[in-house]
Order: structure tokens, then C-alpha cells, then sequence
């Protein structure tokens, strides 16, 4: 029976635990409002414009180093290219993305 008279007192901790852990979907709420008050209080929409610019140029940096950059080093084996940056281009489009380093 001591067993089972110790259930209560884990309910009540496991709620107080419960507490502690911060609930995502509060703190995805808060992030896009404020989000929404950043772009908002931009001059001219200027935020969202570069946020965006930084977005195709990251992009177009992505596709290069991804698409086009392996044809022409197949078939134009004369053709000297810079060194590749790929890894520093995802780091940075991972990161404009929030999807982490």
C-alpha cells in the first residue's frame, strides 16, 4: 500500500514540473509578435526589404554553389573557379531562416 499512497505526491510534482518547461507555442506566438511589431515600426519598410534582398541573394548564392557550380566543373575542367563556399552560405541561409547553425 506505500506504493500507492505515494502516487498523489508525484502528481503534484510532476505539475509543479510541468511549470517549468517553456511552452512553444507561447513562445512562437510572442516571437511573431513581436515580429510583427519590428516590421511595423520600420521606416519605409525598410526591414522587410532587406531582409528580403539578404533572402535572394543567399538564395541565388545556394544555387549557384548547389546547380551550377558542379556542371561547369564537370565539363569545363579548364575553367578556374573561386574556392567553394558552400559551407559558409548555408550556415548564414540556415541561419536567416531560423533553422539553426
Amino acid at each position: 500500500m506505500g506504493v500507492w499512497s505515494s502516487l498523489p505526491v508525484l502528481g503534484s510534482l510532476l505539475d509543479k514540473l510541468a511549470g517549468l518547461i517553456p511552452d512553444r507555442g507561447k513562445a512562437a506566438e510572442n516571437q511573431a509578435r513581436i515580429n510583427e511589431q519590428e516590421v511595423g515600426g520600420a521606416p519605409a519598410s525598410r526591414l522587410r526589404l532587406w531582409r528580403s534582398f539578404l533572402g535572394w541573394c543567399l538564395t541565388l548564392c545556394f544555387a549557384w554553389e548547389v546547380m551550377v557550380r558542379p556542371v561547369l566543373v564537370t565539363y569545363c575542367p579548364g575553367w578556374t573557379l573561386p574556392p567553394s563556399m558552400l559551407g559558409e552560405i548555408s550556415r548564414l541561409l540556415l541561419g536567416m531562416l531560423g533553422l539553426g547553425f
